[in-house]
């Protein structure tokens, strides 16, 4: 048990390492914003595709697939569960409620989930935390949507398919089908881009820690709620699910990687589309991603364990 968290917990510190390069750079000035949005749009429309298709150039095999699709239900049962627990516990008609509610629902599954599952299964582990990423995509273009937008928006076919997460892990699935390898004239450069998912998102996640306003976060009960139910609760829960399905223990693990996961840099990135309150936002996400580095290792853990 101790062993698993301890082999959890340096990788989360290696990850950790890598962000403290983009606070360092970030309190000196040697970035700013506008680096911040270039590099969001490299990794959501460039890198995490990449990579994507990296981990589908694979044989097709039954009985991995048929785990592929269980991660699949599995990370619908979370989100669901997570909106059904958010509905119930932030009940506020407000935009910080919707905020906080939000932040409950949609973990940071890709850019700090992504490396985990890397580093702690390889490519099989991205195989399957794709398949969380694809529920957290679902999700956040239809009820995230709506709750940042506070209405103004509704969800639609247009919205929720033309957008790079559900394109990649479409073209990705028709090369797994249809057991298309690339050429590697094509493929090596594919897994150079890819090789930056790690490295470039957690410098833009200590960036954004160096611009936070963190002593504002802790006012008000509603957000340790909020980060409570983020970091331990849902994590639970999941693990909970894990178990009563009898998921396989690289499913359960890669699965954990997303559940356990910081509140979704996404929140910023809608506060500020909807005009929203942009220091609520990169506080939260900046505290959270702080307090991850306790609470990732030990429900990680508890799944490398007992699953």
């Amino acid at each position: 048990m101790l062993e698993s968290i301890w082999t959890v917990g340096e990788q989360v510190l290696i990850l950790f390492i890598l962000s403290g390069v983009g606070f360092v750079l970030g309190k000196a000035k040697m970035i700013g914003d506008k680096f911040s949005r270039d590099a969001c749009q490299l990794v959501m429309y460039v890198v995490s595709p990449c990579m994507m298709v990296v981990a589908f150039q694979r044989s097709f095999e039954r009985d991995v697939f048929h785990n592929f699709c269980m991660a699949l239900l599995l990370s619908l049962l979370i989100h669901l569960l997570s909106i059904t627990v958010a509905q119930l516990f932030l009940r506020k008609k407000t935009e910080r409620a919707a905020a906080l509610r939000f932040s409950v629902v949609h973990s940071n599954c890709g850019y700090m989930g992504y490396p985990l599952q890397t580093a702690l299964l390889g490519t099989i582990g991205i195989f399957y935390g794709s398949a969380y990423v694809t529920a957290f995509t679902v999700c956040s273009w239809t009820y995230g949507l709506m709750q940042m937008s506070g209405g103004r928006v509704k969800a639609s076919a247009k919205t929720l398919l033309l957008n790079p997460g559900i394109i990649s892990v479409v073209v990705a699935m028709v090369l797994y089908f249809g057991s298309i390898s690339l050429p590697e004239v094509i493929l090596a450069p594919v897994n150079y881009l890819a090789q930056l998912n790690t490295p470039l998102p957690m410098v833009i996640v200590g960036y954004q820690l160096s611009q936070a306003k963190l002593l504002s976060t802790l006012r008000g009960r509603d957000i340790w709620a909020a980060i409570f139910l983020r970091l331990i609760a849902m994590p639970l829960m999941s693990l909970g699910l894990c178990l009563a399905l009898h998921a396989d223990h690289a499913v359960s693990v890669a699965v954990l990687c997303g559940a356990a996961a910081p509140c979704a840099a996404l929140l910023s990135i809608f506060v500020t589309r909807y005009e929203g309150d942009k220091s609520l936002a990169s506080s939260l996400v900046a505290l959270e991603t702080l307090l991850s580095a306790l609470t990732m290792p030990v429900m990680v853990g508890l799944a490398v364990a007992f699953l």
